[in-house]
């Protein structure tokens, strides 16, 4: 289903696809029934267009091409509108009708903060919702609306991105970087030895300390992704 999407993004070494995360289908009631009527209408009126000859022919022709691109319009906006969500970074693709698209993308060293909200009765019922997205050095950051499940994708990126909140309660929006509760003679031991080491023995260190936490995280992710639907 996404081949397309792919198709349009250069990869970088080792970078996978994650997740594609589109807007919920249920949303776009208004942009459905209109492209429904668009295509249905002119078949009520096909005998009194047809009575006139050949510009009620041409009428009704173009009634139903018009109704065409409106869907295929539709269709294309909602489908390459995405936030296509990697084990390297986020890429905003941002759809505006057939011949304009915006694309953004950030890394996740510059993710600062992810949130999601939910507000309403029909995004409560239909458990449908907002994520957003702050980047270090940006006033807009990156945000997608309307998606099934935002806490589910707004766990998905935390993850990802190696973050998590500073309050456990939950009563704080703001996150910092998780770092795992190692053996406390261990740690005591290996911080100790970080003060010996030279410059090109710590750039050493930090790849292999990335390595490891991205396991950890795409271990996590597996079983985030394993998890039965709501």
């Amino acid at each position: 289903m996404d081949e397309a999407i792919i198709k349009k993004i250069n990869f970088k070494a080792g970078e996978e696809i994650v997740s594609v995360v589109r807007h919920y289908v249920l949303t776009l009631w208004l942009e459905i029934l209109a492209a429904f009527s668009l295509l249905t209408l002119p078949f009520f009126f096909l005998f009194p267009l047809f009575k006139r000859g050949y510009w009620g022919v041409g009428i009704f022709l173009a009634l139903i091409l018009l109704g065409i691109i409106y869907t295929l319009r539709t269709i294309a906006v909602w489908y390459y509108n995405a936030f296509v969500i990697t084990n390297k970074r986020i890429i905003d693709i941002d759809q505006r009708g057939f011949f304009e698209r915006i694309v953004s993308e950030a890394s996740y060293d510059k993710v600062q903060d992810v949130s999601w909200r939910r507000k309403g009765v029909w995004q409560t019922i239909f458990r449908y919702g907002n994520v957003r997205i702050q980047i270090a050095n940006s006033s807009m950051g990156l945000e997608i609306r309307n998606i099934r499940s935002p806490e589910k994708v707004h766990q998905l990126i935390i993850d990802l991105s190696h973050l998590k909140p500073k309050d456990p309660s939950g009563g704080s929006d703001n996150f910092d970087i998780e770092t795992p509760a190692p053996n406390a003679l261990e740690f005591k031991i290996i911080r100790e030895s970080i003060d010996d080491l030279d410059e090109r023995q710590l750039e050493e260190l930090e790849g292999t300390v990335r390595g490891r936490i991205r396991q950890i995280k795409l271990k996590k992710l597996e079983e985030i992704k394993n998890l039965p639907p709501e």
